[in-house]
């Protein structure tokens, strides 16, 4: 008798024990699926806000194409693409998107392009760089990150050498600049002041480029001969953008007072760097859908009628720039 119920204990021990266990894995099974459901719609949703931020992207090249049927010859920022686009509303979220003239800064490639130093770009970039108040000298470094050679350029040029004994330590570039952000590797660049006084008035396009005088902000216009009288330079800008009055010709810009001075020479040698239209912008787009946040950056290329996108990333905005 006592060995049956010994028995019939050990049986229901073990049914109890399997129980358990298939309580167990059915919970684990569960929260897998569920985990699997949470990441799948997580997945779904980035997906969505990736569709929207490229959705934004064409929306905004999309105004760059009516800009050029209706604009002709010039641009300006007074123009409907210069302006911030109104929040666009989506399901359970939001579209912001604006387009940067990059035409209106100047081009750090222009340094070094074609198999050579471009000593007339050179001299722009130091008195741009005299205007922010930065030493005009550092330009030689932003020179020597580029060009291909291992030979300092200056008093205060940087090659392999210098770089080899910071910390943390790095090789010069030796090519073009892909983003402004690489500046800040650059010697007389790394402190976060030094790029912050610059970085509103340069760009990386990826061939030479001229600057829109039309679109300029003043340290560049400021910059583009040497002694330019600063108030009398900052009293046409003003009346540019108030009176929506663009030079279609860059000829007519020597004859406004505050550069009527520059020499005819002068005047030649910057014919390659001025334009009245521009080329080059980036959009900037931000989406937000269920209190999440999605970031794209294109770079865009208009000529004529051709608008292109060469250049994608989806990285956050960096934090000194103004988000849309």
């Amino acid at each position: 008798m006592m060995s049956r119920q010994s028995q019939q204990g050990v049986a229901l021990l073990t049914i109890l024990l399997m129980v358990v266990m298939a309580t167990i894995l059915a919970s684990s099974l569960l929260a897998r699926q569920q985990r699997i459901v949470r990441e799948t719609a997580v997945m779904t949703r980035q997906n969505q806000a990736m569709q929207y931020a490229l959705g934004g992207e064409s929306f905004l090249m999309a105004l760059l194409s009516a800009d050029e049927k209706s604009s002709g010859d010039t641009d300006t920022l007074q123009e409907v693409w210069a302006k911030p686009s109104p929040p666009y509303p989506v399901e359970d979220g939001v579209v912001m998107g604006r387009l940067i003239d990059q035409s209106g800064k100047f081009n750090l490639n222009n340094l070094y392009h074609d198999g050579a130093v471009d000593e007339k770009a050179l001299d722009f970039f130091k008195r741009l760089l005299d205007q922010v108040g930065l030493p005009p000298e550092v330009a030689e470094a932003v020179l020597d990150w580029q060009d291909p050679d291992d030979t300092v350029t200056g008093a205060s040029g940087a090659e392999d050498s210098f770089y080899l004994g910071m910390q943390p330590s790095r090789l010069a570039a030796n090519r073009p600049f892909n983003s402004i952000e690489e500046l800040k590797q650059v010697r007389g660049f790394e402190d976060p002041e030094s790029f912050d006084a610059i970085r509103k008035y340069v760009c990386a396009l990826p061939a030479f480029a001229p600057v829109n005088i039309n679109t300029a902000d003043l340290p560049v216009l400021t910059a583009i001969a040497p002694d330019l009288d600063l108030p009398a330079v900052n009293d046409w800008r003003n009346e540019r953008d108030s009176q929506r009055k663009p030079l279609d010709d860059v000829a007519k810009l020597w004859q406004i007072a505050a550069f009527s001075s520059v020499d005819e020479k002068m005047r030649g040698d910057l014919s390659p760097f001025l334009i009245v239209k521009s080329q080059y912008y980036q959009a900037q787009i931000k989406v937000m859908l269920s209190e999440r946040y999605r970031y794209l950056t294109s770079e865009i290329y208009r000529q004529g009628e051709q608008i292109s996108v060469y250049q994608r990333s989806w990285a956050p905005f960096p934090p000194e720039l103004k988000e849309p």
